[in-house]
């Protein structure tokens, strides 16, 4: 009987059992069936990296929010390649999930761009990047039977709302190894994914005005700037005469006030060469004084290759601009000087002739510096080097502006004050064996971003009798806004073959056949000045790169190799008495148990 009843005990216990775990079963499922429609509706994750890897910015965010029809991104990385840009396909597969999180209009595939059997297919594939503005990478490949040259081309075409554009995503930096290039070109794939979906769905387009009429860059020269600028802007050129109305416009308020704004969202200067009247100024300080934000392009000097070319001579004099009180009223001075720099691009140079035919060779110009960005500001944050021509120092003037220099020269540099004498027969001497105690000039800023309130610069003088005119709208303090100054108007400058009727890009070297950063960094301070700072600060993240230490792990290896054989052993001994002696307890009890149930 006490069998039988213990029996239907145990049935009943298993039974209970069972049931509890069909339960727990159930339970579970319900919850992740619950969790999977919750899903669908709310989003989060939690980003533990140090460097919020996985964190999309603010900017982003919101720019993804508004997307409202799907857009793809037809990325040209897919095949067979080295590691390292295996790993800039992981991350931008990673990151446009990223946004694909945050927006299912978010679309993408990767093709593999060498998938042609038929090279005449294949060339006219790569025509038909080329015309979009990719171009191939070519790298090299080491493999067990030799080195071998591949071809990868780390782009992308984004469409939306049928328009297309196209994005480079790896950023060619000549002054880095490659490895901390694909870093930084890692550390850009938000920016340069969100900015290309910020061109391609933005309805109101900020005006842009090119300054003319006093002998600045003419359209040919500025062709590339332009061209680029029209994607993301309204672009004209403004003749700036003493009108008053030209920069600045007048409109009649509710109450019959009328209020005064400007026309343009950015003024950009491109290298004038003829003096402004005192009424033209006024009309320049006042259009900043109502919050306007320009983009000053000066080149002190007149200084020209060009002009080398006959006599192999020529001296640099000071252009009359009449800028240098107002750009002390705003905070800098740019002096007229001109920059010598070790760090310099090479010019072609007749070195001699064999018969009757010239031979030419390359030489340093150290008039022609190449500057390397050292600042952290998103403007030049991971931007390849900048060309320059006979650019000038700038300095800047104690006041209540902020002040952040973007360019600067070299630690080896030197200037020389107007007038300068310049003269090719200084390509002859070589640079290593140059005196480097004349170029004790270190880092000299070349590119100024000044941010805050200005004052005007009638504020503490006589104003002329025109400031006095209703119309004018006289402010002697401005709205918080903003303006760049650089003392270069050739960084601005592109190549134009007049015969072709066409423009080489903007940063490119005719003579040596490299692509400097001209364009990005311009690019980048357009979008600063008007309004685009959120969008820049996602290239201000620093996503670090770690590496192994070689040297360490060299060090290291016979005491991991030790720890890895001899922790498991270790482990075994410490626990497997304690296992035993569990059991051995676990099974007196249940003994006494049995037992004292029996009696």
């Amino acid at each position: 009987m006490a069998t039988a009843s213990k029996a239907s005990g145990t049935h009943n216990k298993k039974r209970n059992l069972r049931r509890t775990h069909l339960l727990e079963l159930g339970a579970a499922l319900l919850i992740i069936v619950f969790a999977n429609i919750i899903s669908n509706y709310f989003f989060g994750r939690i980003d533990l990296t140090a460097e919020k890897r996985y964190t999309l910015s603010p900017a982003t965010k919101s720019l993804l929010k508004a997307v409202d029809e799907p857009v793809l991104f037809r990325v040209y990385l897919e095949g067979d390649f080295p590691s390292d840009y295996q790993r800039l396909q992981h991350e931008t597969r990673d990151m446009l999930n990223q946004f694909r999180a945050y927006n299912r209009n978010i679309e993408y595939e990767f093709v593999n761009p060498n998938a042609y059997e038929d090279p005449k297919e294949q060339r006219a594939f790569y025509d038909k990047l080329a015309q979009k503005g990719i171009q191939p990478s070519y790298i090299q490949v080491k493999k067990a039977d030799g080195v071998t040259q591949q071809i990868i081309i780390p782009a992308a075409d984004v469409i939306y709302k049928g328009n297309e554009t196209s994005i480079q995503l790896l950023t060619n930096q000549a002054y880095v190894a490659n490895d901390i290039a694909l870093n930084n070109s890692i550390q850009n794939l938000e920016y340069v994914l969100s900015n290309a979906i910020r061109g391609l769905s933005r309805v109101f387009k900020p005006h842009i005005g090119f300054l003319t009429g006093h002998g600045e860059l003419e359209r040919g020269s500025i062709y590339d700037i332009q061209l680029s600028l029209l994607e993301n802007y309204r672009v004209e050129n403004v003749p700036l005469t003493e009108d008053i109305n030209v920069l600045t416009g007048r409109v009649r308020n509710a109450d019959s006030t009328v209020s005064l704004i400007n026309k343009f969202d950015l003024l950009i200067v491109p290298k004038p060469q003829q003096p402004f009247t005192d009424q033209e100024l006024f009309i320049l300080d006042q259009f900043v004084m109502y919050g306007g934000k320009i983009l000053w392009l000066i080149d002190p000097l007149n200084a020209d290759l060009d002009s080398l070319a006959d006599q192999g001579q020529t001296i640099a004099t000071r252009l009359p601009l009449n800028l240098d009180e107002m750009l002390f009223a705003y905070g800098v001075r740019v002096n007229p000087n001109l920059i010598m720099d070790i760090r310099c691009r090479p010019i072609p140079m007749n070195v001699g002739y064999v018969g009757d035919k010239p031979q030419i060779d390359f030489r340093p110009w150290l008039y022609f510096p190449d500057i390397i960005p050292l600042s952290k500001h998103p403007i030049v944050r991971n931007l390849d080097i900048i060309k320059t021509d006979f650019v000038s120092g700038i300095d800047l003037i104690e006041n209540d502006i902020t002040k952040t220099i973007l360019l600067a020269s070299s630690e080896y540099s030197r200037v020389k004050n107007a007038p300068v004498i310049i003269d090719l027969n200084e390509t002859k001497t070589d640079i290593q064996q140059m005196d480097r105690r004349l170029f004790n000039k270190q880092h000299i800023p070349v590119s100024v971003l000044l941010e805050g309130t200005f004052r005007s610069m009638w504020r503490n003088r006589l104003a002329p009798s025109f400031t006095q005119i209703p119309e004018m709208g006289y402010k002697t303090e401005s709205e918080p806004t903003k303006m760049i100054v650089i003392s270069d108007g050739d960084i601005i400058k592109n190549r134009f073959n007049y015969k072709e009727n066409s423009s080489y890009p903007l940063g490119y070297d005719y003579y040596t056949n490299t692509m400097y950063a001209n364009k990005q960094f311009l690019l980048n301070c357009i979008d600063y000045l008007t309004g685009e700072e959120d969008i820049l600060n996602t290239r201000s993240r620093d996503i670090s790169l770690r590496k192994l230490n070689v040297i360490k792990a060299h060090e290291w290896r016979k005491r991991c190799q030790w720890f890895n054989v001899l922790l498991p052993v270790v482990l075994i001994l410490c626990i497997a008495p304690i296992v035993a002696l569990c059991r051995r307890r676990r099974y007196v009890a249940r003994n006494k148990q049995t037992n004292g149930y029996r009696k």
